[in-house]
């Protein structure tokens, strides 16, 4: 079941570049930055949407019946947060 993700300013949330931190939200604008610095403008549809897709992958690889470790390696690096 993919849940609905609720961003607050200074939470750390990871999506595929990695890790990051809200910095600001101002309606569907979320300013982010990642601890090497890098820091953009993007909204709050965009990050929802890739959140609630690595979600739906890692449902998937886990309802796989047989987990190679090449998918089980990939299911690990999606969980970690």
């Amino acid at each position: 079941m993919i849940k609905k993700v609720t961003f607050e300013v200074g939470q750390t949330y990871k999506n595929r570049k990695g890790k990051y931190t809200v910095v600001a939200i101002d309606g569907d604008v979320m300013h982010i930055s990642w601890k090497k610095g890098k820091q953009i403008a993007t909204t709050v549809k965009l990050q929802s949407r890739v959140l609630e897709n690595i979600q739906k992958e890692i449902e998937e690889l886990a309802l796989a019946k047989v987990a190679s470790p090449r998918r089980k390696a990939a299911a690990a690096r999606l969980v970690a947060v």
